[in-house]
Order: C-alpha cells, then sequence, then structure tokens
C-alpha cells in the first residue's frame, strides 16, 4: 500500500486559498516580519488585522496613525509583495479600532525571562487552542 504524504503547508494554503483568506504561508510571512515591512515605530501603532483575496487590513490605534499608514499603502503593499516573493497584496484598506496594538518585541529587544516565555510552548494544545478562539471571538465583537 503506498501513501502519499502531504505537507500541513500546502493543506493550510489549499484551505485558505478555498476560503478566501489567502495562502497562509504569506499571511504568515507579512505577520511575522510586520516590523520589516514598516519599521519598529509604526509596528507600534499598528498591526494587520487580515489578508483575505489580497486586500490586506491594517488596524491603527489612532485616526492619526491610520492617515499616515493610508499615504503609505503603495509602499507596505510593495514591501509585503516582496518578502513574500509574490503579490499576494493587491490592495490595502486601515481602520481604527480600540485598544493596543499587540505587537511582539523582537527577541533580541527581549529580556531572559521574556525569551523564555515566547519560546515555551504551551503545555496543552487544546488549551492553546481555547486561548486563540477566546482572542478571536474578543476581536470579533
Amino acid at each position: 500500500m503506498s501513501r502519499d504524504f502531504v505537507r500541513v503547508g500546502e493543506v493550510l494554503n489549499g484551505l485558505g486559498v478555498r476560503l478566501g483568506l489567502g495562502r497562509s504561508a504569506d499571511v504568515g510571512t507579512i505577520w511575522k516580519r510586520w516590523d520589516q515591512i514598516v519599521g519598529t515605530t509604526i509596528a507600534g501603532h499598528a498591526e494587520p488585522s487580515s489578508l483575505r483575496d489580497g486586500l490586506l487590513r491594517i488596524r491603527a490605534e489612532s485616526p492619526a496613525w491610520a492617515a499616515e499608514l493610508g499615504y503609505l499603502a503603495g509602499d507596505i503593499k510593495s514591501r509585503a509583495n516582496e518578502l513574500v516573493g509574490r503579490k499576494a497584496v493587491t490592495d490595502v484598506r486601515v481602520w481604527t479600532g480600540p485598544g493596543d496594538v499587540v505587537h511582539a518585541a523582537p527577541k533580541e529587544a527581549m529580556d531572559h525571562d521574556e525569551k523564555e516565555r515566547a519560546d515555551a510552548s504551551p503545555p496543552d494544545p487544546m488549551e492553546a487552542f481555547e486561548r486563540a478562539r477566546t482572542a478571536w471571538r474578543r476581536r470579533r465583537s
């Protein structure tokens, strides 16, 4: 009996495309390298919130930052596509929302305890899933 194994990334990419969410690898690259796309100052005040059908939505913490990002939309699109290696972002839209921007500092800027917490994997995958689902629900409401 022959088994053909499929990589998880291929499955997720296919699922994301079918759902109109885009390729998971593209989304992961943009989120992970957000500092490189917009710079650390802007990354502290704005974050990507979704990438769907080529539309990258960015949440800014204030109207002033939203206006600034609006001026930089073309540059953000170009840099994101350059990092991804293909034309994943076709348009950029900026919106403002309450709350602080959740921005992970680069590991070299973290102290020892912060690095250990960032590197530590959750003890139970279901616990991590529940935390993610709770955060998702909070953001939707």
